[in-house]
C-alpha cells in the first residue's frame, strides 16, 4: 500500500492595517487617521475656535464619552496636531491647543464648509425611466409572410 500524501494547509499571512500604512503612502496614512471616529470633529472645533480648549469643554461640546475623547486627544497629540499642556494645579487642569500642522488644514475646512453650503447630504432624486408597454401574453398567430391570422385560428408548421 502506497503512503497517503499529507495535505498541508496553505500558509495564510495576515497583516494589520498599521503594517500596510507603514509602506510609505502618506495620503493613505492621513486618510486612515482622519477616518477615526471624532478626529475630524475635534479638528473642526480647533478650526472654528482657535486657542486652548479644556478636556471638559471638548467633551461637553462634542457629547462623546471621556474614554473616547481621551483616546482621540492622545492620537492627535502623538500625530502633532495638538499640544497638551498640563498645569500643576488642584484640581488638575489640562489644555489642548492646535499646532501649525492643524492650522494648515484651515483652507481645507473652509473649502468643505463652502461645499456643504452648496450641497447637502440628502439622497439624489430617483431617476425614472419609462419604457414602452410590452404585451406579456401569447403573441397572435401569424401566417406565412407575417400576415396576422383571424382570431381563434392556429398555425401549424
Amino acid at each position: 500500500m502506497a503512503p497517503t500524501p499529507t495535505l498541508l494547509a496553505p500558509t495564510v499571512r495576515t497583516t494589520s492595517r498599521s503594517a500596510n500604512r507603514s509602506r510609505g503612502c502618506p495620503l493613505g496614512d492621513l486618510l486612515h487617521f482622519l477616518g477615526k471616529p471624532y478626529v475630524l470633529d475635534l479638528l473642526r472645533v480647533f478650526h472654528e475656535s482657535p486657542g486652548a480648549h479644556r478636556f471638559v469643554d471638548l467633551q461637553r461640546r462634542l457629547e462623546i464619552s471621556p474614554n473616547t475623547l481621551a483616546a482621540r486627544l492622545h492620537d492627535l497629540v502623538d500625530a502633532g496636531f495638538l499640544v497638551r499642556t498640563a498645569y500643576n494645579e488642584i484640581p488638575p487642569r489640562v489644555d489642548y491647543e492646535a499646532t501649525r500642522k492643524t492650522r494648515e488644514l484651515d483652507d481645507i475646512f473652509d473649502a468643505m464648509r463652502l461645499w456643504s453650503k452648496r450641497n447637502d447630504l440628502s439622497p439624489s432624486p430617483a431617476i425614472t425611466v419609462t419604457a414602452p408597454m410590452v404585451s406579456v401574453g401569447r403573441a397572435a398567430p401569424r401566417a406565412e409572410g407575417g400576415a396576422q391570422l383571424p382570431a381563434g385560428s392556429k398555425r401549424y408548421v
